[in-house]
């Protein structure tokens, strides 16, 4: 999971891995910040969710004044009501995008990793 801000900060990245416990070499060197979680299947789940808002996104968020809103996509496991009834504490709104969309629309995707996959492109 990488989340960005609309003032160009990044929150630390969280890796799921695709295992029933994790080692602890993987978790070793990585960006400073980070967190590292386990799926069955080594996707993001409910509980990796809930886990990145409590300890990544609520103490970077919680730390900003206004409302703040989460853009994200209709990924039945990128849904959570604890999920959402925690960030209502914190003044914080979900916005979901539209399904079968984020080709088009998704911030990350578009914005920041596309242009970063074509410089990629560009040097080889």
């Amino acid at each position: 999971m990488l989340a960005g801000s609309a003032n160009g900060t990044f929150l630390p990245p969280y890796k799921v891995y695709k295992a029933k416990t994790i080692s602890n070499s993987w978790r070793m060197n990585g960006p400073k910040g980070s967190r590292y979680a386990s799926s069955k299947s080594g996707w993001f789940d409910s509980y990796a969710l809930d886990d990145w808002i409590r300890s990544i996104a609520i103490p970077y968020l919680r730390k900003l004044p206004g409302r703040k809103i989460f853009i994200g996509d209709n990924l039945s496991s990128h849904i959570s009501t604890d999920a959402i009834k925690l960030c209502q504490e914190y003044n914080i709104s979900f916005v979901f995008l539209p399904a079968n969309s984020t080709h088009l629309t998704q911030p990350l995707d578009v914005a920041f990793f596309k242009t970063f996959k074509m410089s990629l492109e560009e040097d080889s």
